[in-house]
């Protein structure tokens, strides 16, 4: 396994393989990419994984734009399986799920994340201008019956937005079973500024203290050190919420074991540096390692202790 030389270990990808989606969140960050019709094809993506893996990667997540806008995601997700012995997971706003997971189940995949970030129709058209509440619900309920898991929720909590609804997507998520992930909405330190941000940003925090009231158990993922609240929804049901809450967040930084993978061919080594893409594309296995070996000792933490008194 390689570490960077801040001693975090590198053992996980996350691959975007495509930069389009069907939905138009206005937050979306697309992966710290524009929106563009280029695609690696799936044996690019192997050769990526391959030299990945023999490094001490055993963690996969695909992304997007919408990842099921690719109909070869299954070969994809095989191909990888080939060389991932551990989590291979994907992030989709499940829109075209029902219909395809268990192909994407057979294929290799064993965990999922479903965007959902409202409970309530109007503002969940508000956010993605599709009128798709219903569909991504059916995807929920798909990936469960699959035996997929864990499956979680992701929910961007945006201020004026949805930030009320928490409780109620606490209650839904318990009711099925499936874990609540909470995201800050997130920029770099340029993108403070922008009126949207300043207008829509939620500090999670809030609502990290006001569950730890109430959390019978709390732990970490170990991925970025998130934590993970274990409490009771309002209906008696057992309840997790996971925080995702990278804004200024030294220790998320500190804990990061990630490389990103752009639909581009780029190793990518933080979501807000654009100043640090490694282009693997068209290369031999020796060249796709050489990339990959500069991105990794590249690596810096983004947010670090003194980004935090000034937030």
């Amino acid at each position: 396994m390689l570490y960077d030389h801040f001693g975090r270990p590198l053992n996980s990808l996350r691959i975007q393989v495509n930069a389009s989606c069907n939905f138009k969140c206005f937050f979306c960050h697309m992966e710290g990419t524009d929106e563009n019709a280029v695609t690696l094809s799936p044996e690019e993506i192997e050769k990526a994984v391959m030299v990945a893996a023999k490094n001490g990667v055993n963690r996969v997540k695909f992304t997007g734009g919408e990842p099921l806008l690719r109909k070869d995601l299954e070969e994809i997700i095989a191909r990888t399986r080939k060389h991932i012995e551990g989590d291979i997971s994907l992030t989709t706003n499940a829109y075209f799920l029902k219909q395809r997971i268990k192909g994407l189940r057979d294929a290799g995949l064993n965990r999922i994340n479903i965007s959902m970030h409202s409970i309530e129709g109007d503002k969940f058209v508000d956010i993605t201008k599709v009128d798709a509440i219903s569909i991504v619900e059916e995807g929920i309920d798909a990936a469960l019956d699959s035996g997929l898991s864990p499956v979680k929720v992701n929910f961007v909590v945006l201020k004026g937005i949805n930030e009320t609804q928490v409780n109620s997507m606490i209650d839904f998520t318990a009711s099925k079973g499936a874990i609540l992930q909470l995201i800050e909405y997130e920029t770099d330190r340029k993108g403070e500024a922008v009126e949207s941000f300043k207008k829509y940003h939620y500090d999670l925090r809030l609502i990290e203290n006001r569950l730890a009231k109430v959390a019978e158990s709390v732990d970490y993922n170990s991925l970025h050190h998130r934590e993970r609240m274990h409490l009771r929804a309002k209906n008696g049901k057992p309840a997790t919420v996971e925080f995702v809450r990278p804004q200024r967040n030294s220790d998320f930084c500190n804990h990061c074991t990630r490389l990103r993978i752009t639909s581009k061919g780029e190793f990518q080594t933080c979501l807000n540096r654009s100043d640090q893409m490694f282009s693997f594309r068209g290369k031999d296995e020796s060249g796709v390692l050489g990339s990959y070996k500069n991105a990794v000792y590249s690596r810096v933490p983004y947010w670090r202790e003194a980004d935090e008194s000034s937030y």
